[in-house]
């Protein structure tokens, strides 16, 4: 056989059965004591190697199940996180569903003859600076042409399109509004109407009173009830700059909506008003 024609393999045959007639015949010659020595000493490389060998493996198998350890926690790690991310979604929109419901009750106590439909903008036209805008609500929710559309700061505007169940808004700041008006402060009224060079900016412009009127740059401006459209006394905006109308020379005073019309996401529509539930 090769394994015979091996001189390693031989070599290493002849040790061990010369070690092993040798610890033979010292066992039988009384030196017990010696023989456990001396093979103590021969053995130990091959037991150390045998134990590092052993440690290794074991230490391989350690190493992957703290691995699959770790894996199974930063499993179940995401998984808490994407639910705790998922509640808190929702406590955002409990929230916000919260605070709507808040908005429509103030509006519903301060004005108890209004009958309201909540309605929620889902598209707005391009090329206007939020001026026209539509709803998800239409004649199947009662909705008809020209009911004022409000918010808890004020008028939006009123309602100019209908669908069966979408409906179409366009607001004071568009050149085809126009809304009766007046200043608490003082008195005085006249019209709110939206202005093809103001409604870039998001505001409109308060005209029709006299030269001397009592209007100061601050004056708050609310609806008059003058027409059928609005109720009275809805907020329409602050004056912010007060002027001359250069084609008429009378006065004018710029209104910035109390409205601010280009983050609005819900509305409420004035389906009904000045008679007691």
């Amino acid at each position: 056989m090769k394994l015979f024609q091996n001189k390693f393999f031989l070599i290493a045959l002849c040790v061990a059965v010369s070690l092993a007639a040798a610890t033979s015949t010292l066992s039988l010659m009384g030196y017990h004591t010696m023989v456990r020595n001396v093979l103590g000493t021969v053995t130990f490389p091959f037991r150390w190697c045998a134990t590092t060998v052993t440690n290794a493996f074991e230490g391989f198998g350690r190493y992957f199940t703290s691995l699959d350890t770790l894996y199974g926690e930063n499993e179940a790690l995401k998984q808490e996180n994407e639910a705790l991310k998922n509640r808190l979604e929702d406590a955002a929109l409990i929230e916000a569903e919260n605070a709507r419901l808040r908005e429509y009750l103030d509006v519903k106590s301060q004005n108890p003859t209004f009958a309201l439909c909540e309605a929620m903008i889902v598209s707005r036209e391009s090329g206007n600076y939020m001026t026209v805008f539509t709803l998800n609500r239409g004649s199947l929710h009662g909705i008809k042409v020209n009911m004022p559309v409000i918010t808890k700061d004020g008028i939006v505007g009123c309602v100019s399109e209908v669908g069966l169940n979408w409906s179409k808004v366009t607001t004071i700041i568009e050149s085809a509004s126009s809304v009766g008006a007046y200043v608490p402060r003082s008195g005085e009224s006249g019209i709110v109407s939206g202005d093809f060079s103001l409604k870039n900016e998001g505001k409109c412009k308060f005209s029709y009173v006299s030269q001397t009127a009592d209007i100061v740059v601050g004056d708050r401006v609310l609806s008059s009830g003058m027409g059928s459209v609005y109720p009275a006394d809805l907020p329409i905006g602050r004056v912010v700059e007060i002027g001359e109308d250069e084609y008429n020379r009378t006065f004018v005073a710029t209104v910035e909506p109390a409205v601010e019309l280009s983050s609005l996401q819900w509305v409420m529509i004035v389906t009904g008003f000045g008679e007691e539930p």
